[in-house]
């Protein structure tokens, strides 16, 4: 009785770790100790593409994508009796199907190891990212970045403690060139197992720049360890020449930090980490991350901010031609910025936090002023364009301010016009074309910008009645050599024509070009081969009034 009770209880206890493998598990599997397979059980078929009596005998690592096969290698092959690997992503050869790998070592087992696959485990392994670096197979900054934050989320709902340990190769092009190259790639795909290895759910590593690493990993572990794998191997690959490695640890427990806030923070950390010089990353925490963010971009603001009402930045007009004669039309407005700032980098930044309105306004309010000082010169009115961002046009405020101005310059509103650029940004496309309407009415021009650049699509022609279209400089620059783009180009100019809209090509940078645009029946033309943007317009001294006689016979008096 006591015996049959015995058997009970040990039967009872194999189901029961039977049951808990494969609620843990989708697939076990058991190696020897050469690391081939000798025990199959579960949905071998589904995961990896073979049956049970195909696998069985098979290098386990064969079954796995080559870029995973090194990492899985390394961590197997340095486990000892009684331990266990922290789970690790990777996927099989045969499906693409992505899987949590998990194993452990038990004593008197002859040095066999066990295996669990679950494919619907850590979210590391749901990544999916195909942006890898070539050399050492760990994530590229942008993916690595977008996992960190998945990660992020994840450990605060489930209590983990992670750390972002940020490693710097400071002598890395040093041993390069000291080193043959067959062990440079060798040492980088030692590398790149490496931290793999010792990363979170075993993916999540990535290379943040040349010679910048960033490890997502457990709290446990002192990134120190990294630092002297790294340079371990260096030393054995290259003697004499290895790299020296620079570690700084990242706390990342986010606090009371909001999602939003802790997600700003992960990237300013990173990206502090690339722009820091030798020794200058202090940064230990989220927190002073999103301090550091906070401070730099609330400062920026104040700064940018005080400009556009200063109006302390310059002008310089850059002409559109009539393809047929060459004269110019009318000259776009650019801003160039003091202290050599990039303009791009300036607007697009003005456009992230939300004070592009300002900037307009005041490109707007500076092109009124210059206009009104031609006539006490005796010089002709240029006409102008200035840019309008999208996201000014979807304010209310903006859009209040903005008739303001041209209703109380009348004397040189009709010679500004409108260029409506990062179109998509506009949601509501049915106020947006009321908008236009209403400056249209009062003779002002409006055009499209970046027709055919997605910003810009046909959606936004259809939707947006107005009087130019700009052709992205993007099919200008090479319709000589390109057919498609031809065929695009002499599409987008026909519609145009149809609708009774102009078109402006940008970037026209050859006579080719011209000969080409005149053949496809592209009105206008803007870039380097007509002129540089200019400091100041050069106009004509003014002609006698035209007599109304003049205009019944066909003069044309506007933008026309």
């Amino acid at each position: 009785m006591v015996e049959t009770s015995k058997l009970n209880e040990l039967r009872d206890d194999k189901e029961r770790f039977v049951a808990f493998s494969f609620a843990a598990a989708d697939l076990l599997i058991e190696l020897d100790k050469k690391g081939n397979i000798c025990f199959v059980s579960g949905a071998s078929k589904g995961i990896t593409g073979k049956s049970i009596e195909e696998l069985m005998g098979s290098s386990f690592v064969d079954i796995l994508d080559p870029l995973d096969q090194r990492v899985v290698s390394y961590l197997l092959s340095n486990m000892k009796e009684g331990q266990r690997i922290t789970p690790v992503s990777a996927r099989m050869s045969s499906t693409d199907v992505f899987a949590v790998i998990g194993a452990c070592s038990l004593p008197r087992t002859h040095g066999h190891i066990y295996l669990t696959i679950n494919v619907t485990g850590l979210p590391a392994a749901q990544s999916l990212s195909v942006k890898r670096d070539k050399e050492t197979g760990l994530l590229e900054k942008n993916d690595f970045l977008q996992l960190a934050n998945d990660q992020l989320s994840i450990a605060a709902d489930t209590g983990q403690d992670l750390e972002l340990t940020l490693l710097h190769l400071d002598n890395l092009k040093d041993m390069a060139d000291a080193t043959p190259e067959s062990q440079m790639d060798e040492f980088f795909e030692q590398m790149g197992s490496i931290l793999r290895s010792y990363s979170v759910g075993g993916d999540s590593a990535g290379r943040i720049d040349g010679d910048k690493y960033g490890v997502l990993h457990s709290k446990n572990l002192d990134g120190k360890v990294l630092q002297e794998k790294v340079e371990n191997i260096s030393e054995e690959i290259s003697p004499g020449n290895g790299v020296k490695v620079s570690p700084s640890s990242v706390s990342l427990d986010k606090g009371n930090l909001s999602k939003e806030n802790a997600s700003n923070a992960l990237m300013f950390v990173i990206n502090s980490f690339v722009d820091a010089e030798d020794g200058t990353f202090e940064i230990e925490s989220l927190a002073d991350g999103l301090q550091g963010r906070m401070e730099n971009t609330m400062n920026r603001i104040s700064k940018l901010k005080s400009v556009f009402l200063k109006h302390d930045f310059n002008l310089v007009y850059q002409p559109i031609v009539h393809l047929v004669d060459e004269k110019p039309h009318h000259y776009e407005v650019l801003c160039r910025f003091k202290e050599g700032e990039s303009p791009f980098e300036t607007v697009t930044f003005a456009e992230e936090v939300g004070i592009i309105l300002d900037l307009d306004l005041a490109v707007y309010k500076k092109s009124v002023e210059y206009l009104k000082s031609f006539k006490p010169k005796g010089q002709e009115t240029p006409h102008l364009a200035v840019n309008i961002s999208g996201h000014s046009i979807e304010s209310n405020e903006f859009i209040d301010s903005l008739m303001q101005l041209v209703n109380e310059n009348k004397d040189v509103s009709g010679n500004i016009g409108l260029e409506l650029t990062e179109t998509s940004q506009v949601k509501d496309l049915v106020r947006a074309e009321r908008v236009i309407q209403k400056f249209r009415e009062k003779g002002i021009h409006v055009s499209l910008d970046d027709m055919g650049a997605g910003a810009a699509s046909f959606q936004y022609i259809r939707a947006l009645n107005t009087d130019f279209v700009k052709i992205d400089g993007g099919y200008v620059r090479d319709v000589l050599n390109n057919d498609r783009d031809k065929a695009i180009l002499r599409s987008m100019s026909q519609l145009c024509h149809d609708l009774k809209i102009g078109t402006i090509a940008e970037m026209v940078e050859t006579k080719e070009h011209v000969d080409l645009l005149r053949s496809l029946r592209v009105d206008y033309g803007q870039g380097w081969l007509f002129s540089k943007p200019l400091p100041e317009i050069e106009a004509p001294k003014v002609k006698r009034s035209i007599t109304m006689n003049a205009r019944r016979k066909g003069y044309k008096t506007g933008w026309g």
